[in-house]
């Protein structure tokens, strides 16, 4: 019996882009191409991810990409994304408020913690001053589905950026969707599993066993909703399953079949923060990429037998 090897991964923060991760050590693909690894936790946001992949606490890590770009283009890690995820964000409006155009002088909530959420916010704001609606404000919110919702319903914002699960109930709530990021080219682009640079050029195989297991989980993500609904109500806690069910359904349409990192995507949020941080000024995404093993399990046929 070959022995496992024998390492650890971790995610973000509760919500749909730890999916794939989590239906593939739910299903056992990790210890079926070679890796024993536990359970993965919850490491405290994507700053924690990153923290943890330097520490070497883990070494791989599911998580958006701000975090890392930043953390990186300060000098503070050097953290590459292997492939991309499952990452789709909405603009989702209070109750009354249905389209847009009604959301000049209005205001946005966000968390400030440096995450993908703010880094939208600040997007989109801009995204629609360029189209003449102005004014739009942010407004400090809580961390979290339920001080989404409360500012939201409450009136504190008129405006947030949301993703399943938690924009689910805000819909069922008599909330409105204003925004797919999918119309920016961001959905499926920000996110995925990353790992320390200098960790994957001594370990290939490692990393090559690991993508390949999380690429056959994500396949299985994609293909089997009933396992899929399951491990996602388990490990985000949902008690109403219907919402991990729309959950489901919501993102399984738009998965890629080969989840390579978007790098055309990874610069328009470069180029962007570039307005903030003269770090990223010129950075070229491409750097902070390695797809060569998703490459690989393509070129090899891998990828089109989990198909048959």
């Amino acid at each position: 019996m070959v022995e496992l090897i024998k390492i650890n991964a971790g995610f973000a923060t509760i919500g749909q882009g730890a999916g794939p991760m989590m239906v593939t050590w739910k299903a056992g693909l990790f210890r079926k191409h070679g890796l024993d690894v536990d359970r993965p936790p919850v490491m405290g946001g994507a700053k924690g991810v990153v923290r943890g992949l330097m520490a070497g606490e883990i070494q791989f890590g599911n998580l958006a990409a701000p975090a890392p770009l930043r953390a990186n283009l300060k000098g503070e890690a050097d953290v590459v994304f292997l492939t991309g995820g499952i990452n789709q964000q909405f603009l989702v409006g209070r109750p009354g408020i249905n389209s847009r155009e009604e959301l000049t002088g209005r205001k946005i909530g966000t968390v400030n913690d440096g995450g993908i959420g703010d880094a939208l916010v600040k997007f989109v704001t801009a995204k629609l001053d360029a189209a003449g609606i102005k004014g739009l404000q942010e407004v400090t919110i809580g961390h979290g589905a339920e001080a989404e919702m409360d500012a939201l319903l409450s009136g504190k914002v008129d405006v947030v950026v949301g993703t399943p699960p938690e924009c689910i109930d805000a819909i069922r709530h008599g909330c409105k969707y204003l925004i797919d990021f999918a119309e920016y080219g961001l959905n499926y682009a920000l996110g995925g599993i990353a790992g320390r640079r200098d960790y994957i050029e001594k370990n290939p195989e490692i990393t090559r066993q690991f993508v390949k297991a999380y690429v056959e989980g994500m396949h299985r993500y994609r293909t089997d909703r009933e396992f899929t609904v399951d491990v996602q109500a388990d490990y985000s806690g949902i008690a109403d399953r219907t919402i991990a069910e729309e959950t489901y359904d919501l993102t399984q349409p738009g998965m890629p079949r080969a989840p390579y990192p978007v790098v055309a995507s990874l610069q328009t949020l470069l180029d962007f923060m570039a307005r903030d941080l003269p770090e990223a000024r010129g950075a070229d995404a491409k750097k902070f990429v390695d797809d060569r093993f998703i490459r690989e399990l393509e070129d090899n046929g891998f990828i089109d037998s989990l198909g048959k």
